[in-house]
């Protein structure tokens, strides 16, 4: 069922407090995807909505609506009884802050304290004013010690508090956040947490993690294909594992993993994707004898141009056919270690690739050997349709036209993209951009694939899909991620990784059971249990109500 604007009708609160009347609102992308169809909702001052659906269901699009970000098409919307538009702009801008998926969207000036004070400065507030609530707001998002740090020095994560920051420091009425927790280690997400928790004003949230929303909203918003099928409240939505499941959000399939319980995943069998690499019969174990290492550093160190340490003493093996997975709290040195793996960060020290010596005629060679697949998709989707994307390594490597031909048709079908040839990337849903982007890595026939948060903005049900391509691709795997479940149900061996240093390489089970490790690491997810109990007692509930 779905919800339009004749059969759903604005009510509830007095007028006075109503800040968004929303009737009747379509919109359609230049290459012509439908991207809402008929939305009518209401909004008033003080509501708590998480704002969920499944990946392209049309959620990042309305809330562009909401700022002016996108013209209206059709139907109307109002902001305080006025409708939106360029007369009140202005208004718009200063009452509603908005904080897009990513975060280098907002990041444009030398360093993080300027871009948090580019603002307020702008407002023509005075100097040590404007320094005042910089320095509250770096306080309260946890970087007021790297406010100095340009921002592309920072961490994903990091950039992500920084962003937020440089939207609080305005004080909107109204904070919209779009997809926030992504990329975020458990401990940075319960601070942010806590700190939405005491936002005085209107909060609308974007998120897949049902778990981080349920404390914080009081009301759900389901879309689907573009439409709005549910408008009621959270405690309704988590509690039905049946509508959950209809629109994609069912996390019941993580519950053994928050819950602290680490079993082991179910097998079952699958069709295996070789790419012409022979690394045993499954690229998520490690092979029984270890092979020689097919990538190697000893006591390897990089530092950034600006006197910043990025890793130190690194001491690494990796072998063959494994799963690795990497883990750490935001500015560890995860993705600073890829990059080196990649070849694109040169440091000092001893790099080694299948036993011979990393030089300059080996780097240039690293970008065949080992596939990325980055953090945010965007930074390496630019080709103007999917096929295009995925030829384009290919095409670089001079292959004949018939063998580009099969390794695109050999990358999309691995990765369930058949059919999607001629869609423009940047307009495919979070979760189809993150498989195109394992697509076009895959169509170099990489020996090892390098994933960067993986799972990162993925609704469940992509998340669940993703975690079967990883299980069937035959090819040595190294995952960053803060994701406990794929970590247990992908990899058998993780290092941990804290300020540059490797300070832990064991058996995956031995990390999961190392609370210790995962508390002072920023990677506890027991603060979640209490909500997970709840959220299981209103399904058990349900249930039996409905029985």
């Amino acid at each position: 069922m779905h919800l339009s604007s004749s059969d759903y009708h604005l009510n509830g609160p007095a007028v006075a407090d109503l800040l968004f009347a929303i009737e009747g609102l379509s919109f359609v992308y230049p290459d012509g995807n439908q991207a809402l169809t008929d939305i009518a909702l209401s909004i008033s001052k003080g509501d708590r909505i998480a704002l969920v659906g499944k990946n392209g269901s049309g959620k990042s699009t309305l809330v562009k609506h909401l700022n002016g970000l996108l013209p209206l098409q059709s139907g109307s919307l109002r902001y305080r009884e006025k409708k939106t538009g360029p007369s009140i702009q202005s208004v718009l801008r200063q009452e509603i802050g908005i904080l897009f998926q990513d975060p280098e969207n907002h990041l444009f000036c030398n360093t993080i304290f300027e871009n948090v004070a580019f603002g307020p400065m702008n407002q023509g507030r005075s100097r040590d004013e404007v320094e005042e609530l910089v320095r509250g707001c770096l306080e309260t998002v946890g970087l007021s010690h790297l406010m100095y740090k340009p921002a592309h020095l920072l961490s994903y994560g990091q950039k992500k508090r920084a962003a937020l920051a440089s939207i609080l420091v305005m004080k909107p009425e109204v904070l919209i956040l779009d997809e926030p927790t992504a990329n975020l280690d458990p401990k940075q997400e319960r601070i942010l947490k806590e700190l939405l928790a005491g936002f005085p004003g209107t909060l609308i949230i974007i998120d897949h993690d049902l778990l981080f929303l349920y404390d914080i909203c009081e009301r759900a918003v389901v879309l689907a294909d573009g439409r709005i099928h549910h408008d009621y409240s959270i405690r309704e939505l988590v509690s039905s594992q049946n509508s959950l499941k209809e629109h994609g959000l069912d996390f019941t399939f993580r519950f053994a993993c928050c819950g602290g319980q680490h079993k082991p995943a179910p097998t079952s069998p699958h069709q295996h994707y070789h790419f012409s690499h022979d690394h045993g019969k499954n690229g998520a174990h490690a092979p029984a004898v270890p092979e020689a290492p097919i990538l190697e550093l000893q006591h390897f160190n990089y530092q950034y141009p600006d006197g910043t340490i990025g890793i130190s003493d690194i001491n690494l093996i990796v072998y063959p056919g494994e799963t690795l997975a990497v883990v750490g709290e935001n500015g560890a040195g995860k993705s600073t270690l890829a990059a080196c793996l990649l070849g694109l960060n040169h440091g000092e020290g001893y790099f080694f690739s299948k036993g011979k010596k990393m030089d300059c005629r080996l780097h240039r060679a690293l970008w065949r050997q080992v596939g990325m697949v980055f953090q945010n998709t965007a930074d390496q989707l630019f080709c103007p349709s999917c096929w295009e994307e995925v030829a384009f390594g290919p095409q670089q490597m001079k292959l004949p036209a018939i063998e580009i031909k099969e390794r695109v048709a050999e990358a999309l079908h691995s990765v369930q993209l058949t059919g999607y040839e001629h869609r423009i990337p940047l307009h495919l849903s979070g979760g189809e951009r993150k498989r195109l982007a394992i697509a076009a890595a895959l169509s170099m026939h990489p020996e090892i694939l390098l994933l960067d948060e993986p799972t990162a903005s993925l609704d469940p049900k992509s998340q669940e899909l993703l975690l079967k391509i990883l299980e069937k691709l035959d090819m040595t795997k190294i995952i960053i991620t803060h994701d406990m479940f794929f970590i247990r149900n992908l990899s058998k061996r993780t290092i941990v990784m804290h300020q540059g240093r490797i300070i832990r390489d064991y058996p995956t089970p031995a990390f999961l059971a190392d609370k210790h490790i995962q508390a002072s690491n920023g990677l506890d997810y027991t603060y979640k249990n209490t909500c997970l109990e709840e959220i299981m007692d209103l399904q058990r509930n349900h249930t039996a109500a409905a029985g």
